[in-house]
């Protein structure tokens, strides 16, 4: 059931966390409103509303912060995917240039690779990593035993080994962005914030608690997308907003088409 919600759109997933936040908050208020809502703090109302802003204004300041960072690495993450299939693709451009006997095994490494990055590491949980030290060690082992029959395919078998180093290095890349980019103190700073801001909102005095009502479920809302966009973009590998890996399937594709 859980894997099931996680995998809904991510508009909706959105809506339902700002239902609950906003829930939350006027439960918050109206338990405020029953324990010191007879109390009057119009004589505060300025001094809370410099406080608040100040408050504001740091939340802002470091939400914002966050923000451009965790979507600086989702885009990060989206060129690395790019760059380690278009060494895939390099890899299959060389092999063209090889005899039968060895084209065909490193085409059949190169699909079980993306294969498994599809099935396997696309799904990898947060934290875990893959202990195998590169990429397709297979294949490197096939070329380091391999004896080039003239300086053509010496060339083709150096191209290809720089090609398969630089895909190791993009896996790790890719797989480094399997875990939270988000320091816990993070984490923690901006929800302590948005909780801090939400309660804050309670002092203010206003006209009517219908009014007060209304002010609140902007700021809870506003605070509930901004929190959802930073997880969202935080962990790239899950839900309906993880980042494609159409580039795999289409390295694999190529690849069964030139085998048909």
């Amino acid at each position: 059931m859980l894997q099931g919600l996680i995998n809904l759109p991510a508009t909706i997933l959105c809506m339902v966390f700002i239902v609950v936040v906003v829930v939350l908050s006027q439960a918050g208020l109206q338990l405020y409103q029953s324990v010191l809502g007879k109390r009057e703090f119009r004589q505060g109302n300025e001094v809370a509303g410099i406080v608040f802003g100040g408050i504001s204004l740091l939340y802002s300041l470091v939400l914002a912060f966050v923000i451009v960072a965790v979507w600086e690495n989702y885009e990060s993450l989206n060129n690395t995917i790019e760059d380690e299939a278009d060494k895939l693709n390099g890899i299959l451009a060389h092999s063209a240039a090889l005899p039968p006997h060895i084209k065909k095994p490193l085409d059949t490494a190169i699909l079980n690779y993306c294969n498994r990055v599809v099935e396997q590491e696309w799904k990898m949980q947060s934290g875990r990593r893959s202990l195998t030290p590169s990429a397709i060690p297979s294949l490197r082992m096939m070329l380091l035993q391999a004896h080039p029959q003239d300086d053509t395919q010496q060339s083709v078998f150096s191209v290809i080994d720089q090609d398969l180093s630089s895909v190791s290095e993009l896996r790790r890349t890719r797989l480094s962005h399997s875990r939270s980019q988000v320091p816990q103190l993070v984490w923690f700073v901006l929800k302590a914030g948005s909780l801090m801001l939400i309660v804050f909102s309670y002092f203010f005095c206003v006209p009517s608690l219908r009014v007060k009502r209304i002010y609140l479920f902007f700021l809870s809302s506003c605070i509930a997308m901004s929190m959802f966009l930073v997880y969202a973009l935080d962990h790239p590998f899950a839900g309906s907003a993880r980042v494609s890996n159409e580039p795999y399937r289409e390295v694999m594709s190529e690849i069964e088409q030139e085998n048909q």
